[in-house]
């Protein structure tokens, strides 16, 4: 059903409807009153209260004309403002979320102009700072935060304006006169054709608080580790110098005997010891109490065992190959007495002082396993298989590092003099 009120009220025609119906009315206005006019003077004398009469009626119709004018312009009036009203409403309820995401964050937010005037903050700089969102409205920079000035605030706006991702780290004061250190991040951006800042404040102390607390934590626990690894240096110094007690105290046995086989058991017990003594000595000297340089070792090894057993007369060449590694203590021993027991057996039995000795050990790390290969150039033997089934203490302690230790494969053969091949995994080796 068609509805006058609703089409010529309607605000989206409100200028054409408004020009037409005062024309209108006018127009209607106008007729009426020539109208009376006529008929007036028709059944009156002007002579006669004529012109008082007349101007009563023409009072009386722009009086009702203007009524319906303003009556209108009214109604008119108050579409414009329900208009206006709901449109503010609208946008009240649409900026609802935002207000209460920015008012409800945990970080503190700040709008600036360039010169660094506060233009809005949140709930949470209020919280932080003390003061009010009025008391705001007159502060600048460096109000709250301590490392600015007049004239360094509008330097910091203008980095914030041309540094991407601009980030600083600062002190804010709060309105009772304390400080807290805060982590500040910014950018620029276009509000009704004016440029602004925008910085975000978030509060460090607990941050600050945990950072402190986990250097503490990380300070105790270095002292503690330097504490222990010294106590662990002090430890394999006393066993080496346990281990050499023993080795004097077996010197000492062999040196009251006069029976030529004891002293060599002595000599070789000796051996034996200072070989596993070495390793708590490169523990003690090195930087690593978890691995032993192997090369370093192994030369050293056999540099000891050579002053041992060889006579100044007798001449030897060493040709040491072996690859840059590192083996755990455990390890370390393990191929140490293997090493021992192979190279003594060289110096005892296939060295000899009147011709020049060589003795070759190559040391390799092939895919996962270790490939160790020590050779002299001495004497074949005719039966090797005799060899292996030596039941001497040596041999069986070589047969039970290899097997039971290693986890590796030992064999002999021979080529120009004895050689002696073994793999074992690539375990506890760094």
């Amino acid at each position: 059903m068609f509805s006058f009120g609703k089409y010529f009220f309607n605000k989206n025609k409100i200028a054409r409807r408004f020009s037409f119906s005062y024309v209108f009315t006018g127009f209607i206005g106008l007729l009426f009153l020539d109208k009376l006019v006529q008929i007036f003077f028709e059944h009156n004398d002007v002579s006669k209260n004529g012109i008082f009469t007349f101007g009563l009626l023409f009072i009386i119709s722009t009086g009702i004309l203007l009524y319906f004018m303003i009556n209108h312009m009214q109604k008119v009036i108050r579409n414009i403002e329900k208009a206006y009203n709901d449109l503010k409403q609208k946008e009240k309820d649409r900026l609802a979320p935002y207000e209460f995401a920015l008012d409800h964050s945990v970080d503190a937010i700040h709008w600036f102009t360039l010169e660094g005037k506060f233009t809005y903050v949140n709930e949470a700089t209020c919280k932080l700072d003390g003061y009010t969102k009025e008391e705001f409205e007159n502060m600048y920079l460096e109000d709250v935060d301590i490392n600015f000035t007049r004239e360094t605030s509008p330097l910091c706006m203008n980095d914030i304006r041309t540094i991407p991702n601009w980030r600083i780290e600062s002190t804010h004061r709060r309105k009772d006169g304390t400080t807290y250190p805060v982590e500040v991040s910014g950018h620029a951006f276009i509000y009704n054709g004016k440029e602004y800042i925008c910085a975000f404040a978030r509060d460090m102390t607990q941050r600050i608080e945990n950072r402190n607390k986990i250097t503490k934590m990380n300070e105790e626990l270095q002292k503690s580790v330097k504490e222990k690894e010294i106590l662990l240096k002090e430890i394999h110094h006393r066993v080496k110098n346990n281990m050499e007690i023993i080795s004097s105290l077996l010197n000492m046995q062999a040196y009251k005997s006069e029976d030529e086989k004891f002293k060599e058991q002595m000599k070789e017990s000796r051996s034996k010891i200072h070989a596993m003594a070495l390793v708590h000595e490169f523990l003690y000297l090195g930087k690593n109490l978890a691995y032993i340089n192997v090369n370093e070792y192994i030369e050293r090894l056999v540099d000891d065992i050579k002053e041992l057993y060889i006579s100044n007369n007798t001449q030897i060449e060493v040709d040491l190959s072996i690859d840059k590694m590192e083996f755990s203590i455990n390890r370390c021993i393990q191929v140490g007495m293997l090493l021992h027991e192979l190279c003594v057996n060289a110096f005892k039995y296939a060295f000899k002082s009147n011709r020049k000795n060589l003795l070759y050990l190559r040391m390799k790390i092939e895919d996962e396993n270790i490939h160790v290969i020590i050779k002299d150039n001495g004497e074949e033997l005719k039966d090797l298989d005799k060899l292996r089934k030596s039941d001497s203490i040596g041999m069986q302690l070589i047969e039970s590092i290899v097997d039971f230790q290693l986890h590796g494969t030992i064999e002999f053969k021979n080529n120009s003099g004895l050689e002696c091949s073994i793999i074992f995994p690539k375990k506890e080796v760094k």
